[in-house]
């Protein structure tokens, strides 16, 4: 029984192992010697704009995109959102 039970251990220990260096290949192997498989980057300024773009930010308009980080930044900011505290209130 304790043989029984060391073997399925050791063998499950040998599994894990295979299964884990088998994910240590390399990148060129596993997609044909293309070397990086995914798309190509880019600057955030430049993307296409879509859907979720708001304010006047324009594709491929840097000056645009970096003000509307700006305005979106100043908006999230809590200590300029929140009125001034009435210093008689005290």
């Amino acid at each position: 029984m304790l043989v029984a039970l060391r073997n399925k251990l050791l063998l499950s220990a040998l599994a894990g192992a295979a299964l884990l260096a088998s994910g240590c290949g390399r990148l060129e192997e596993a997609n044909a010697g293309k070397g990086y498989a995914g798309k190509a980057d880019t600057h955030a300024s430049s993307s296409g704009g879509g859907q979720f773009t708001s304010g006047n930010y324009k594709a491929g308009d840097k000056t645009s995109w970096q003000e509307s980080l700006d305005v979106r930044a100043k908006a999230q900011n809590e200590y300029a959102r929140t009125p001034p505290r009435d210093s008689a209130a005290k």
